[in-house]
């Protein structure tokens, strides 16, 4: 069900549907390229609008780059999700170069959030020098804090580098 809903809303965003002579069900500014203007008009919705982008830049395409685009708008709007998905681009080159010093510079701004699976991640790639120089102390504190913030990954990865 909740893969028809995305399927459905990314399509939508995607491509306009022409109506009959009355006018077009889903005109072009209700695209991919309005999710930018809407997070700015409603920034109750980031999430929502910053998670379309994501379903739609993963599918991978021409969209990749113009969601990529979006959601860097919604990480540079604190939105901490958003930050983990670029992140996520980054470290796999969807819509964006590849570039793990990218991917880890948007996992540290989520972790600084207190977004536990950040903190997870952000343990992690300092732990084995992904995109970053190896620091085995700074790793523990981060997984420590995603411990505390509750992830069982981060307990369980803490018990391997202790």
């Amino acid at each position: 069900m909740r893969f028809a809903t995305v399927l459905t809303l990314a399509c939508g965003l995607a491509h306009p549907i022409q109506a009959d002579n009355l006018g077009t069900l889903n005109p072009e500014e209700g695209g991919l390229n309005s999710l930018e203007a809407n997070i700015a008009l409603h920034p109750d919705r980031i999430g929502m609008l910053c998670w379309i982008a994501y379903e739609i830049q993963k599918g991978g395409g021409k969209e990749s780059k113009p969601a990529a685009e979006v959601m860097t708008t919604c990480a540079k709007n604190g939105n901490a999700p958003s930050m983990i998905m670029l992140a996520h681009a980054y470290e796999n080159g969807l819509g964006v170069e590849k570039d793990l010093t990218q991917a880890t510079y948007w996992l540290h701004e989520a972790a600084q959030t207190g977004y536990s699976l950040a903190e997870y991640h952000y343990g992690m790639a300092l732990f084995t020098g992904s995109g970053t120089t190896k620091d085995h102390a700074a790793a523990r504190l981060w997984l420590k804090r995603a411990v505390e913030h509750g992830s069982d990954a981060a307990r369980e990865a803490l018990s391997q580098v202790e």
